[in-house]
């Protein structure tokens, strides 16, 4: 009997035709195709696809070849487009392109039903409200300037940690995880009984519950106020939920029920924005990376998978526990030692007070830039980066806004949680985070 993946279905945009079948031969629109270990993959024109095998027959409707883009992470790239300042621009430059559009469910635990369905969708301006905004942002700056369809994938849950989204065996394989992420997190819930858990949780949605109606009460008693004046005068909303075997947060909470129902997708680009929630690990988060990008390469079936990460932008976090500026350094360092990703600065696109910040402009706009120079379409070069310094002067691998490529500086830059951005490129990008130098570094030791 032939299966296909989840994403394989009616109005697809794939890079790739594949499944399974346990018969040794399946036929492709009647052309015959080997099955091997059980999988078989094979060529396809854009339409209608019969697939068949001794025992079933699968039709396909309009499957097209095209460019896929998977956008993943946390709430910045789940943030949807009807709650961003975007959504007028989205939809007009959204006229016109050829972009379709499937939602992994956000499936929390096994059994939970998210009331999601994965369908493509050609997407149209008056249809575009659930979609992430920093994904569709950065996807209309790829298409245009490609004239072929893509296919955006969203697969993505606000709150999630990195550890959640790589199987339990990859955390293991470093101690300094495993003692974070998942020995500390079973240790504090050893004895919980599934009853315990249930009534956790449903006294944790009756407090988000109360807090929402709260929030909108104020909202809208105050409209003259900005959304992060808001969630200061009235906090932020309750987080995190009670620890558990339904708890996302715990390890490899969102891998299996939704990560690995993109096996073998293949995609042209991930965009990965995340990394809010592992501030208060930060130390950890590029060995957590670093794991996460050659897991999900394999998972894909794609091993030079090409990824455009997002730096943190500013916030200001209250938690004395959590390192921004230390994250935003691990990011660095990960894509710096990755021949396949990239890193945009987004130190510029925060809002002091909401970790949300609602214009997505900026980081839709870089990713997507960096996304068509990976992607071979067009040149982009994102902040200034330090290729050498001393303890009183910086220097950087490209122009100034001073008109110099480098400038007399003392300390560090960007790593407070909510920095002050002092540099910037000649096009106006913050310059990327560097620590203080405390030793004369000359040129040929740089060398």
């Amino acid at each position: 009997m032939i299966r296909l993946p989840d994403y394989i279905q009616d109005d697809a945009i794939l890079t790739r035709l594949w499944g399974y079948s346990d018969q040794p031969e399946v036929t492709v629109n009647g052309r015959p195709v080997p099955v091997t270990d059980g999988t078989w993959e094979s060529a396809f024109e854009d339409g209608d696809v019969l697939l068949a095998d001794a025992d079933s027959r699968v039709t396909l409707h309009n499957v097209r070849h095209g460019l896929v883009i998977l956008a993943a992470g946390q709430s910045n790239m789940e943030w949807p487009v009807r709650d961003s300042l975007n959504e007028d621009e989205i939809c007009r430059r959204l006229e016109g392109k050829d972009i379709s559009w499937l939602q992994v469910p956000r499936i929390l635990y096994p059994g939970h039903d998210s009331g999601e369905d994965m369908q493509w969708h050609r997407l149209k301006p008056d249809a575009i409200g659930d979609v992430s905004a920093v994904g569709l942002l950065a996807t209309l700056e790829v298409a245009e300037r490609t004239g072929r369809p893509i296919g955006l994938v969203g697969c993505y849950k606000g709150g999630s940690s990195a550890a959640s989204w790589v199987p339990e065996e990859d955390l293991k394989a470093d101690p300094a995880l495993e003692a974070f992420y998942v020995t500390d997190y079973w240790a504090d819930i050893a004895d919980q009984t599934d009853e315990e858990e249930d009534a956790r949780i449903a006294a944790f949605e009756q407090e988000v519950d109360d807090y929402n109606r709260r929030f909108a009460d104020f909202d809208k008693a105050n409209p003259e106020l900005s959304w992060a004046e808001k969630k200061d005068i009235m906090g932020h909303t309750p987080f995190p939920g009670p620890k558990g075997r339904k708890d996302f947060l715990r390890p490899a909470g969102l891998w299996d029920t939704m990560a690995t129902r993109l096996k073998g997708l293949a995609p042209d680009i991930l965009l990965w924005y995340q990394g809010e929630e592992d501030t208060k690990f930060a130390k950890g988060y590029k060995s957590l990376l670093t794991k996460l990008l050659a897991r999900w390469r394999r998972e894909l079936e794609q091993p030079d998978l090409p990824v455009v990460i997002a730096q943190l932008p500013g916030y200001m976090e209250y938690n004395p526990d959590k390192d921004w500026g230390t994250l935003r350094l691990a990011q660095m360092a990960v894509a710096e030692a990755d021949s396949d990703a990239e890193i945009v600065c987004l130190l510029d696109a925060g809002d002091h007070e909401n970790i949300h910040p609602q214009n997505k402009t900026i980081p839709g706009y870089r990713m997507g830039r960096m996304a068509t120079a990976m992607l071979g379409l067009e040149p982009y070069q994102d902040g200034p980066k330090v290729v050498r310094q001393t303890p009183d002067r910086v220097w950087f691998d490209q122009v100034l806004e001073t008109g110099s490529d480098s400038l007399a500086w003392t300390g560090s830059h960007g790593l407070e949680c909510d920095p002050v951005v002092r540099i910037r490129s000649a096009t106006g990008i913050p310059a990327f985070p560097f620590k203080a130098c405390d030793r004369i570094v000359t040129e040929d030791q740089e060398a």
